[in-house]
């Protein structure tokens, strides 16, 4: 371990410590997903008749919540290939963050069984708004200088906070919808995909700029 004269902190060289840390961040995305899959079970049925809407219901909470933690983890996976090593700072911020995305089955599973109740809806777009807020604060720890590979700039620092930004701003917008229209709060979720394309290309022209301008 070497000793920062700035800052005081520890880094650790590149090495096992810093894949231990990538693998065990895979291992918490993995579980997450891997609880959504046991939440789908079939609804009791009543005198033979078997009620679509319940499985229906958690189907959709399933492919929601599968595509958010698809994007975070396609997030994290790119901002630690960004990475040369790291310090406890760093391990702290990630196990935050990761705290967030090993929470994310619990509301899924409430919106899939109250999709009518504000409370529900609320919940989990808090969540989720959490869990990207924890991101971007992750990006602001680990793309430090003395932590990234040679050649990153604070050019794409800027570009990969401007497109984590986006998951928070419609999920945290959709909680003002959702006292009055739950339902509707809901369906304002597919916002993101739209959302994730133009900030992804504002990103990318913010990031020229900055780097232009050093």
């Amino acid at each position: 371990m070497v000793k920062s004269a700035k800052t005081g902190a520890e880094h650790a060289s590149p090495g096992i410590g810093f894949e231990r840390m990538v693998f065990f961040s895979d291992a918490v995305f993995a579980i997450a997903i891997t609880l959504l899959v046991l939440d789908l079970k079939l609804p009791e049925s009543d005198h033979g008749v078997l009620h679509l809407r319940p499985l229906l219901l958690k189907a959709l909470g399933f492919a929601i919540s599968f595509f958010v933690i698809g994007v975070y983890w396609i997030r994290h996976h790119r901002l630690f290939e960004t990475l040369a090593r790291h310090d406890s700072r760093l391990l702290r911020v990630n196990l935050l963050f990761l705290a967030g995305i090993a929470f994310l089955p619990f509301p899924t599973t409430a919106v899939a069984e109250h999709v009518d109740s504000a409370w529900a809806v609320e919940l989990y777009a808090l969540s989720v708004a959490a869990i990207g807020l924890l991101l971007m604060l992750l990006t602001f720890t680990a793309r430090r200088p003395h932590l990234m590979r040679p050649g990153e700039t604070r050019g794409g620092t800027a570009r990969d906070l401007i497109r984590e930004a986006t998951p928070p701003a419609v999920f945290l917008g959709s909680c003002l919808i959702a006292p009055a229209h739950p339902v509707a709060a809901s369906l304002s979720w597919m916002l993101i995909m739209p959302g994730l394309w133009i900030t992804s290309r504002l990103g990318c022209w913010a990031a020229a700029r900055i780097d232009r301008s050093a």
